[in-house]
């Protein structure tokens, strides 16, 4: 079993084609792609952490048949896009862990929330903070370990806990401290 994180799927929001500059002619074209990107990556029995913002619709069944098709064991953390009724699906199609959850994978202390703080629990005893919502337009953080994993700075793929614990050990080697 793996461990994935992403953030602002934006599903069927067509202002975030151009927002982000994202490479897809239609906005269906880009709900297949992160699906099929989704699912090539993160197995049934993974876990699949998503920070948010899943899709712009107030359709629930629209939602739902998008939630449907993901793979793995998802938790949620509410986006600002995260409405009554998304929420609720959340509950419905996995864990919602509200705003703000603390988890540990291994021995490395994890906060995810969809905002980036400037504090969290444990930071300066190793913790990371992961998040979204930015769509990677904050300038690089040397100080701290942070990551956006918002999905359109990955190539619209979701990203794997290895992956997030090297960076993390990168940023911490320049710190001189130990982040895992």
């Amino acid at each position: 079993m793996k461990h994935f994180f992403s953030s602002d799927y934006h599903f069927d929001h067509q202002n975030i084609l151009r927002y982000d500059n994202r490479p897809f002619a239609t906005i269906d074209q880009m709900n297949e792609a992160i699906i099929k990107r989704h699912n090539s990556q993160v197995s049934k029995e993974d876990h699949f952490y998503f920070l948010g913002d899943f899709a712009f619709s107030k359709d629930k069944y629209r939602i739902e048949q998008l939630l449907k098709r993901l793979n793995g064991k998802k938790f949620f953390i509410k986006g600002n896009h995260d409405y009554y009724d998304t929420i609720k699906l959340y509950e419905r199609w996995g864990e919602y862990l509200g705003e703000q959850k603390t988890i540990k994978i291994d021995t490395q202390w994890i906060v995810l929330n969809h905002f980036c703080l400037r504090e969290w629990d444990r930071k300066h005893h190793g913790s990371w903070h992961l998040f979204g919502h930015t769509h990677h337009r904050l300038p690089y953080d040397h100080e701290n370990l942070t990551m956006d994993v918002g999905i359109n700075g990955y190539d619209y793929y979701p990203v794997e806990f290895n992956e997030i614990k090297t960076y993390m050990n990168q940023k911490a080697s320049k710190q001189n401290t130990k982040a895992y």
